[in-house]
């Protein structure tokens, strides 16, 4: 679509999203022994572990990036996680690997909570597993003490439907954006993204900005988009821009399974900063 700004980028997974959550306390019991022990070589006792709960997030709309998951996506993510490994900063090497994930559950605490989306409010939660090492001491430590809290989700998303025109924009672009309001039938609504249903769940990583109202941290999408927009076009270079978009469109729909957003953050505040309201 015309002026669509969103860039392909390169040395990423494809299709993946980064979503925010939180950490909190997880004690050992010889149940959780059980399912930590499903995921070794060899038995571990209670003693050389260290466990911990991750609220990874949840199904209301109130999204600070405008991509919230709805009840489809949480569902699926509970049975990807199982298993996958918790690592530093989501750079993926083996000596950034600190955990791993030995369960999960959708947590309901009130059954007359709902979402603007009218779906009872629900939290992903995982548990994850450390073993007790003199080189992670002083992170586990950390983590104890609550200075190591936010982490961010790594994650493929089935769908992400548009809330003003319903296009599914892991198959095509709309021309509406993240935050911005618009004019419907049914009067002024601000544009967001449901991702709806989950293919594939990565990583978890501890990050350092918060960004979620529950999860407090931040997440966005992992393909680079062009930062250094220019505000706007000009007669001179109008036609020139027009025909490129044009080829970039053909390329990206011919490569759908590798279109995804990412770090839209910072290309709402460079692109409508003048205009809109950042959210913060």
């Amino acid at each position: 679509p015309e002026n669509d700004k969103r860039g392909i980028g390169e040395g990423v997974v494809k299709g993946l999203i980064q979503k925010s959550a939180s950490v909190e306390n997880q004690e050992v019991t010889e149940d959780e022994l059980k399912l930590i022990n499903k995921h070794t070589l060899s038995p571990l006792k209670a003693e050389e572990v260290f466990t911990f709960k991750i609220i990874m997030g949840d199904n209301e709309l109130d999204d600070r990036n405008y991509e919230p998951f709805n009840l489809n996506a949480l569902k699926d993510l509970k049975k990807l996680y199982i298993g996958k490994t918790m690592i530093k900063d989501h750079h993926r090497t083996a000596d950034n690997q600190i955990a791993r994930i030995y369960d999960t559950e959708l947590v309901q605490e009130n059954s007359t909570k709902f979402t603007g989306a009218g779906e009872i409010f629900t939290k992903l939660i995982a548990k994850c597993y450390m073993v007790k090492t003199s080189s992670n001491a002083d992170l586990i430590q950390e983590i104890k003490a609550g200075i190591k809290k936010e982490v961010s989700t790594g994650c493929k998303p089935k769908h992400a439907y548009c809330s003003i025109c319903g296009v599914d924009n892991t198959k095509e672009y709309c021309s509406h954006w993240w935050g911005k309001e618009y004019d419907t039938p049914n009067g002024k609504k601000i544009c967001y993204f449901t991702l709806d249903g989950a293919k594939e769940a990565y990583e978890v990583s501890f990050v350092a900005v918060p960004a979620q109202p529950r999860a407090g941290t931040t997440k966005n999408y992992c393909e680079d988009k062009e930062k250094n927009l220019e505000p706007e076009e000009t007669t001179e270079n109008k036609i020139e821009k027009e025909k490129k978009q044009s080829k970039e469109l053909e390329l990206r729909m011919k490569m759908l399974d590798s279109f995804l957003f990412t770090q839209k953050r910072d290309l709402y505040d460079n692109w409508y900063k003048p205009r809109f309201c950042p959210v913060q």
